[in-house]
């Protein structure tokens, strides 16, 4: 009986002391005039580091068919960058948690122009790196970086994805750089589950392994550490519009048929691949909705992939498309994890391998038309994005001016790079080849 009393004595101190030490730290961190980052934002700081040691900046290249006026471009990003808090800021560590510190813009350092014989990627990798790196108190720059290629016709963004996602950013630059004072696109906001849910669907294979066994009984390769992952850029045969009306048809908007392709790539990828590596996780499927009068575009619906799937029929994996039925999003919970994790670093190396995806797909959209600053035109981009731990595929979309574009992120330690082109081109082309022909026979 004392022991039993003694036990519960001593969990009460313990909660005491950590109640004590929290307030301790929180007046502590209001006396710098410091704001606790929110649980949503935080996870992607808390991302980075051990064991996986990759970081999680994002980056836009703009590329133009003239040069850019580097006064216009200095005048616009400041017009930008005054317009957001996000650009006022940076991060400090307390105890290891990250916390917003206001922060001066050096025009000096955050935007520069390459000399002939600097390159564009060394300077990328630079950013990358400045901007993901903890500010020591009082000094520090935003985490942001832009800088123009010596002939003028590139613009490159550098951000933390702490302060933005990409959709959110695109916003803010089609307003402050290209001065577009409507919505972007009209494909990137459709969130609406069309199909009725009693459309039947195969099940995945019993037998299959269990990944949660998998996952708890062996150690899941780390891969690249930093942003060494590699990027290939590939035009869909069919255009935005006409891609939309096959999805009308299929009952699915544009982001739903990229995840169609995703799922069928990834699941060719696996049954050819004998890496000997455990069946793969897929992320759940972020469809979003945004406008250009949202700071962030952070609203969205949640589609989950099977943990294991079969290689299927198209016609059955397009059945298996329909029946993912959206959810609440789970940021903010997955944030609330990682900052519990980095208090008690025990546990931070588990719950990463037990909850990161090993293949993702997100949809970008940038414009349905031609950008322009002043009169040079958009003539295309290219987007970097990042790889959460542990993850081995990113399939990023986007369109531009009529066309849909796919920006393939591959881990080249764990990812045969050609066998996954391969995967995708053989992908891509059954399920067009489908909705096409399924498209053919309804009209």
């Amino acid at each position: 009986m004392h022991k039993k009393y003694f036990a519960l004595a001593s969990l009460g101190l313990i909660a005491i002391t950590l109640f004590g030490y929290k307030v301790w730290i929180e007046r502590g961190v209001d006396s710098m005039g410091l704001t606790e980052v929110e649980d949503g934002d935080a996870q992607f700081w808390l991302m980075q580091g051990s064991p996986n040691n990759r970081l999680t900046p994002c980056v836009v290249y703009y590329h133009f068919d003239q040069p850019l006026d580097e006064g216009l471009i200095r005048y616009r990003l400041e017009d930008l960058t005054s317009s957001y808090k996000m650009f006022q800021r940076n991060v400090v560590e307390i105890r290891g948690l990250p916390y917003w510190q206001a922060a001066n813009v050096d025009w000096d350092k955050n935007f520069w122009i390459l000399d002939p014989d600097e390159d564009i990627e060394a300077a990328r990798l630079q950013a990358e790196h400045a901007v993901s790196k903890a500010s020591e108190l009082g000094s520090g720059l935003p985490l942001f970086r832009v800088f123009l290629s010596s002939d003028r016709k590139q613009l490159i963004f550098v951000w933390h994805h702490v302060i933005s996602d990409l959709e959110g950013m695109f916003n803010k630059h089609a307003k402050h750089l290209f001065l577009e004072a409507g919505e972007r696109t009209q494909f990137g906001y459709q969130i609406s589950n069309a199909a009725g849910a009693d459309t039947a669907t195969e099940s995945a294979d019993p037998q299959a392994p269990n990944p949660f066994t998998e996952l708890y009984g062996s150690e899941r390769s780390i891969g690249f550490s930093g942003t060494d992952y590699e990027v290939s850029r590939f035009e869909l045969p069919m255009g935005d519009r006409e891609l939309f009306e096959l999805g009308r048809d299929a009952k699915l908007p544009m982001s739903d048929i990229f995840s169609f392709i995703a799922l069928r790539a990834t699941t060719i990828y696996e049954e050819k691949n004998d890496n000997q590596l455990p069946r793969p996780l897929i992320s759940p499927i972020s469809l979003r909705t945004s406008s250009l009068s949202m700071d962030e575009g952070n609203n969205r619906a949640i589609k989950a992939f099977p943990f294991v799937f079969p290689l299927e029929p198209v016609d059955a994996m397009h059945m298996r498309i329909l029946n993912l039925q959206p959810t609440a999003s789970s940021y903010d919970t997955a944030g609330s994890l990682m900052r519990f994790a980095r208090r008690i670093p025990i546990f931070e190396p588990t719950l990463r391998r037990m909850a990161m995806p090993d293949f993702i797909s997100n949809y970008f959209p940038l414009a349905d038309d031609t950008l322009f600053v002043d009169g040079a035109k958009l003539i295309g981009h290219t987007l970097r994005v990042p790889m959460v731990p542990y993850e081995r595929t990113k399939f990023a979309w986007s369109n531009y001016d009529g066309e849909v574009q796919l920006f393939l992120h591959t881990d080249p330690k764990l990812i045969d790079q050609a066998l996954m082109v391969s995967a995708f081109l053989h992908a891509s082309d059954e399920v067009l080849t489908y909705l096409s022909a399924r498209s053919g026979v309804q009209n």
